[in-house]
């Protein structure tokens, strides 16, 4: 056979790879076939249209996942065993197709292919290209056009996730001036005590990881890890300040500092919150401790009228010179135990991000937009307000609304616990509360490891508030821009709300007479 013989055949022919839902068969070209995969671990994105089951790290890509069953309208299934991804290639672009099971590879031949009827047991079949009739007219398959099935946009014209991060820092900066008068601090537990650093300070805080032991230092230095390519001593706050055991749970953290020149992670039972205090409500430590007390303590921060005491630590106070200089030599020492890697990024390469969990998975907000992260304080419900509007609290002397994001977005509503936070934040002069079910770190992400929503989410209503997705190793980071987390009519109402509950404090109430005749 000539190879021009062969090439009439294979235009003749159409190889299908095929695959069952509910009593119906259906075929792609195996040309758009990139591979078939078990279904792998799904990040759910909110508000993405119904059929789009979420985005996967497919070997370092983002995969996004169409359900099938729901683009057809057809009942949910769970998946077992047999439930593979269909990995497509559209447009140049990837999408998997999450079915039922995958059945054989079908080679049938041009002359075979039937158009396709206008509607097959309740399935509407614009998407179907044609179809097939084989075992002798006993078996129907259905082909799929995989761009119309996936319906993607074009995206030309989008911003990357890096660039729009990027651009809003300029209007970031605007709000640095309010602050003069504030300090932000980063509060944390050890044992049953409140301290703090100043957010300067901090570089970031992450879980506690796996720790590299280090043999011959005092007992307060836990040893070392590998962070992002770069060797972290690790100090045990606890131990070092004699507070608590050194017993590691879900909330213990490692907060990352920069001290002299270099970092170190301090280990922490838990952290509270991100707040600003009134620089007028930090006090010189009290003359009845001790010089080495009075010497580890930058301050006393009184809150709440005294009821709330936060110790103001600085990490120069807690580590002496000579134990800096003796981390530092541990630092250097292990490193020929660590393959040696590129250095740490500069901050123009990385984004900061406080990282929270809302319904199992993970977002993001540039720490730029957020103000502090507070614990669940006293909600005043408002009458009238939108349902995602879960009332005010009063922050400082600021009524600010706060908004469940859960119910924003439209996701199962959950009992408030002791891991809620809410998010503060300042977006155009219109503070409001964000409330999480959990705020897990701040994080620093390498610009090059954001990237856009994946296409077919793009046009949607989640692609408003989404600024892109960070995909790291083995995790997966929604990014939201709260800027765009209500449209301009909600924000108009939220700040109705602040001003009328803002007037009801000044405005006396007028006593009604009871009993009487009015």
């Amino acid at each position: 056979m000539t190879d021009q013989q062969a090439n009439a055949l294979v235009q003749d022919e159409m190889q299908l790879v095929t695959f069952d839902l509910e009593r119906e068969s259906f075929g792609i070209n195996i040309m758009n076939v990139q591979e078939i995969i078990r279904t792998p671990n799904i990040t759910v994105i909110p508000q993405a249209p119904p059929y789009v089951e979420g985005v996967t790290n497919l070997r370092g890509n983002i995969l996004p996942v169409i359900d099938t069953r729901v683009k057809f309208n057809l009942p949910p299934r769970e998946r077992d065993a047999a439930s593979r991804v269909i990995v497509v290639d559209v447009k140049g672009r990837k999408i998997g197709l999450s079915v039922d099971g995958v059945s054989e590879v079908l080679r049938v031949e041009s002359n075979q292919i039937e158009p396709a009827p206008a509607m097959v047991s309740g399935i509407e079949t614009s998407a179907i290209s044609g179809m097939v009739k084989i075992n002798d007219g006993k078996k129907l398959v259905m082909i799929l056009d995989a761009v119309r099935f996936c319906q993607l946009e074009s995206g030309e014209g989008q911003d990357t996730a890096a660039a729009r991060l990027t651009r809003s820092e300029a209007g970031f900066k605007q709000e640095q001036d309010k602050k003069l008068e504030e300090v932000q601090l980063v509060t944390f537990g050890l044992g049953k005590e409140e301290f703090a650093l100043e957010i300067e300070q901090v570089r970031e805080i992450i879980r506690y990881p796996e720790i590299v032991k280090v043999p011959n230092v005092p007992a307060y230095i836990k040893g070392v890890i590998s962070l992002r390519d770069r060797l972290l001593p690790i100090v045990d706050m606890r131990v070092k300040l004699e507070t608590s055991s050194d017993e590691v749970s879900d909330t213990t953290r490692v907060v990352v500092v920069d001290v002299d020149n270099m970092q170190v992670g301090l280990v922490v039972d838990k952290v509270y919150e991100v707040t600003r205090v009134p620089k007028d409500t930090i006090y010189p430590p009290p003359q009845a401790l001790t010089t080495e007390g009075r010497e580890q303590l930058k301050g006393i921060v009184r809150l709440d009228d005294g009821k709330r005491i936060i110790m103001l630590i600085d990490p120069f106070d807690i580590l002496t010179r000579e134990e800096i200089r003796g981390i530092s030599t541990v630092e250097t020492a292990d490193a020929e135990s660590i393959e040696e890697a590129p250095a740490f990024l500069d901050g123009m390469d990385e984004e900061q991000m406080v990282v929270f969990k809302l319904a199992g998975e993970q977002y993001g907000v540039r720490i730029t937009q957020v103000q502090e992260i507070n614990r669940l304080s006293k909600i005043t419900k408002v009458p009238r307000a939108p349902k995602f509007v879960e009332g005010v609290v009063n922050l400082r002397g600021d009524v600010i609304p706060l908004i469940d994001l859960r119910k924003r977005f439209e996701m199962e509503e959950k009992e408030y616990n002791e891991f809620t936070r809410i998010i503060v934040s300042d977006i155009n002069n219109k503070k409001i509360g964000i409330i999480v079910d959990e705020v897990l770190e701040v994080l620093r992400v390498p610009k090059k490891n954001l990237e856009e929503a994946p296409d077919i989410i793009q046009g949607n209503q989640a692609a408003r508030f989404m600024e892109g997705l960070a995909n790291l190793e083995n995790r997966m980071i929604m990014l939201l821009n709260l800027e765009n987390i209500l449209v301009e009519k909600e924000w108009q109402k939220l700040a109705d709300l602040s001003q009328s509950q803002a007037a009801k404090k000044t405005t006396p109430v007028k006593l009604k007479k009871q009993g009487g005749n009015e």
